[in-house]
């Protein structure tokens, strides 16, 4: 009998570690996506921000189709479209990596690999973190040829 439930009692010993460590993993990346949740929130706010300014920019554009004003400034506006495409250059660039941890992570999850996760976590805060300052630059230089466009 007491053969019996020794195995019993290795299982259930060996079981409750590692209960215990996925929930401290569990509570790890909860406290790791709480981190980036403000800049996510604020990443937001300047896409939307440059969704508006990008709409400006076309109804500029097409407003001028008939007057041509914008020909005498031409080499200066594409300078700064120029500029613009280096920044969503560079946003692509860190989306690319996001997009990857995130296709990751849904791996770790699904096959409750917490350790993994919990590292591609916490990669992300440093990319979200890199991302901000780089929209905020496309913002300004969106900034730069509304006053070139209106100019």
């Amino acid at each position: 009998m007491l053969k019996k439930m020794i195995p019993f009692g290795l299982a259930a010993s060996m079981l409750i570690p590692t209960i215990a460590s996925a929930q401290t993993l569990t509570t790890q990346i909860n406290s790791t996506k709480a981190l980036y949740v403000s800049q996510i929130k604020s990443e937001s706010q300047t896409k939307d921000t440059i969704k508006e300014k990008l709409l400006k920019i076309k109804t500029i554009i097409a407003q001028d189709k008939d007057s041509k004003t914008l020909k005498a400034n031409k080499d200066i506006l594409e300078a700064q479209r120029d500029v613009i495409r280096l920044d969503i250059g560079a946003l692509k660039s860190i989306n690319v990596n996001l997009t990857v941890d995130r296709e990751n992570n849904k791996f770790y999850k699904f096959s409750k690999t917490y350790a993994p996760l919990v590292n591609d976590l916490l990669n992300i805060t440093p990319l979200q973190t890199n991302k901000i300052p780089v929209l905020q630059k496309l913002n300004f230089d969106l900034d730069k040829l509304i006053n070139l466009l209106n100019n």
